[in-house]
């Protein structure tokens, strides 16, 4: 096989996984906000040169596949960074936007209350239209239109006619308006409405980042697609890509990397914690597969439509700590990679995380990223101590360990959530943690959740890209329908359609239509009781030629019931799945138990005023077998590994890390 390329962009970390199926090398870079093509272009490159090639042309020509993922916009939706939208909804939903509360979530956070306009219907577009041109007059760059049951009417579509005729896209007045039905093919008014909102204010950073990189790649001879992940899991081109379908694609295929290792290891309920530098993911891996919910939430904002059980908070290495008038508060606002923590040296004047984590002795100053970067002790205690130890009235040492604490509650609080949910209690789930700073926090974490048992992984400060390396490539194509299943046969033309631009698009990808997986999946309620919702899904085959019997073939094996002519087809949906080869890891033999080789030494680490002596000790030099008593530091290239009391670690046959809480 050629080279696969998997690069995951954070919000302060963009991280590369590149093998031949032979060998594997990661690479890790500061996100550059600015322009996020750059750091993207900087992995790349270092992919590269760690493979020996001289040019990233010669590397690019044995690249078979290329895939993107990010956590770039979760990142603009946690930390506020959006553009100023409007919305027009049906009047009396205009502060619930359809959900079942008193208000949305997503007023105040996505949308001012004050831009949320309402519509009536048959619809006045000259009272529409004075109600457009008073929302950008106070700045609003961006207008949704989501109205009531909008996927059975044409209301908004005529509405968008009137509005491109009043400020067609050549004139500079131009503002993009945005279709609910356009996002998400979706009954749900409240989840169309909100994806609507996510999508425009991701809109711009993620366009401009994804045309940028797919043009900087064709200028260096790059002639197949750049996959871009999407938040079902699954991967498509650029053009076929909205900035929404990105939410989250970096964190879901971290929960893919720990679908991976929990059925290599045989571990039925495992909880994955995934902190980077802006935010903390936590996932949820329920028999050796990504756990669906139907009701998730992305920070914050619900959705009714079926999605991996993924969480997201506003925490992370570069997330700031400030006091308040309630007293310490972490986030959500971070530095990010540049200006980054103070500690950094490059202008932050603000105390983090990573800051306080240095002042704790966590990280090595000296040996950050492998010692590639230098940091600042004297500039972490200057701002930790204005900005927190003063105000608090506590010494330093003291405001840095409450900085960490709270980064650890704030996740345990999460985990408790995800494990309440599902019925069962902590002691039956293990933690897999990673990404840059999972490791720093994860035992202490799951200690206060009942957890007894943590995995740590070699490849853990790039997992999420990882994970991307073992997803399959798929596509999802999408129908809203409204039909009774009596008139099954109307749908016929439409899911001809969906074949025919899946096998376009798999063709397109390099793929062959042999050997693909596809599955028809139909969405389908009670007319008078809409609760009542089922999800029929069948096995089809793109290469079919007659179509004809397929739908009612699907249908009949459902086993809908008597009054099965009745129910309504909201939604058909095609999923296709070209499975991929994927590494197999080669166990190690063990080698003893005893660690000494990879000793560094021995610091302090401080435990609010209480100084720990603690050993140190090297990843890349522990062996299969080896154990290490906490308090232990394990410092990686790109990440540091955290052992407190209690805790001992074992490597694996994989040079993964397993450790185990001492009773």
């Amino acid at each position: 096989m050629g080279f696969t390329a998997d690069i995951d962009t954070g919000g302060t970390f963009t991280d590369g996984f590149f093998t031949n199926g032979r060998e594997i090398k990661r690479v890790k870079v500061d996100t550059t906000p600015h322009d996020l093509t750059v750091a993207w272009m900087n992995c790349l490159r270092q992919g590269a040169e760690q493979f020996g090639f001289s040019t990233l042309r010669d590397f690019l020509e044995q690249v078979d596949i290329m895939r993107w993922s990010s956590t770039v916009a979760t990142n603009v939706i946690a930390e506020h960074k959006g553009p100023k939208l409007g919305l027009f909804v049906t009047a009396g939903h205009e502060q619930t936007l359809y959900s079942s509360g008193d208000r949305s979530p997503a007023i105040g956070y996505l949308i001012e209350g004050s831009n949320v306009e309402t519509v009536k219907l048959p619809v006045d577009m000259e009272t529409l239209l004075s109600r457009i041109r008073k929302l950008l007059e106070t700045g609003v760059r961006r207008i949704c239109i989501s109205l009531k049951d909008g996927m059975q009417h044409e209301e908004e579509i005529n509405i968008k006619k009137v509005f491109e005729e009043q400020y067609p896209d050549h004139y500079l007045g131009n503002v993009p308006l945005l279709l609910g039905r356009d996002i998400v093919k979706h009954n749900d008014d409240m989840t169309r409405t909100h994806m609507a909102l996510m999508n425009a204010y991701v809109h711009g950073p993620m366009a401009v980042a994804m045309f940028k990189a797919e043009d900087e790649l064709r200028e260096r001879g790059f002639t197949k697609p750049l996959l871009v992940g999407h938040i079902d899991g699954g991967v498509a081109r650029v053009s076929k890509t909205k900035p929404v379908d990105t939410i989250e694609s970096g964190p879901i295929f971290g929960i893919h990397a720990g679908a991976y290792w929990a059925k290599l290891y045989q571990l039925p309920h495992v909880i994955t914690l995934d902190v980077g530098g802006t935010t903390t993911k936590i996932g949820l891996v329920e028999d050796f597969k990504p756990a669906i919910t139907r009701d998730p939430e992305v920070l914050g904002i619900p959705l009714k439509m079926n999605m991996l059980d993924v969480r997201s908070i506003a925490l992370g290495g570069g997330s700031v700590a400030k006091v308040n008038g309630k007293g310490l508060q972490l986030g959500p606002k971070s530095m990010g990679a540049y200006p980054g923590p103070a500690c950094y040296d490059l202008g932050g004047s603000e105390a983090t995380l990573t800051d306080a984590c240095v002042l704790k002795s966590f990280v090595d100053p000296d040996y950050f990223s492998g010692g590639a970067k230098k940091l600042s002790v004297e500039r972490a205690e200057k701002v930790i101590r204005e900005k927190v130890a003063v105000p608090l009235g506590i010494e330093l040492q003291l405001a840095s360990y409450s900085i960490s604490g709270m980064a650890t509650d704030m996740i345990s609080e999460e985990l408790r959530k995800v494990i309440s949910r599902t019925g069962r209690t902590g002691r039956d789930y293990v933690l897999f943690a990673f990404g840059g700073n999972g490791a720093l926090f994860g035992c202490e974490a799951a200690k206060k959740c009942g957890m007894s048992k943590v995995y740590f992984f070699s490849h853990g400060s790039v997992l999420s890209a990882f994970g991307s390396s073992v997803a399959d490539v798929s596509h999802v194509y999408e129908h809203s329908a409204f039909v009774r299943v009596a008139q099954s046969h109307s749908l016929d033309e439409s899911v001809a359609w969906m074949f025919e631009e899946a096998r376009l698009d798999m063709e397109g990808e390099g793929f062959s239509l042999v050997g693909l997986k596809a599955e028809l999946e139909f969405v389908i309620s009670d007319e008078k009781r809409r609760e009542n919702m089922v999800q029929v899904t069948c096995p089809v085959s793109l290469t079919e030629g007659d179509l004809a019997n397929t739908i009612p073939n699907c249908l009949k094996k459902a086993s809908l019931g008597p009054n099965a002519d009745d129910l309504i087809i909201e939604i058909v949906r095609l999923r296709v799945r070209a499975p991929l080869s994927k590494l197999e890891p080669i166990p190690l033999p063990n080698e003893g138990k005893d660690p000494k080789a990879s000793v560094k030494g021995e610091r302090n680490i401080w435990r609010g005023s209480e100084v720990v002596p603690t050993t140190v000790y090297e990843w890349d030099k522990l062996r299969t077998g080896n154990v290490v008593q906490g308090p232990a530091v394990i410092e990686g290239t790109d990440t540091t590994y955290i052992v407190p009391r209690d805790w001992e670690l074992v490597m694996d046959p994989f040079l993964n890390a397993v450790i185990s809480r001492r009773v």
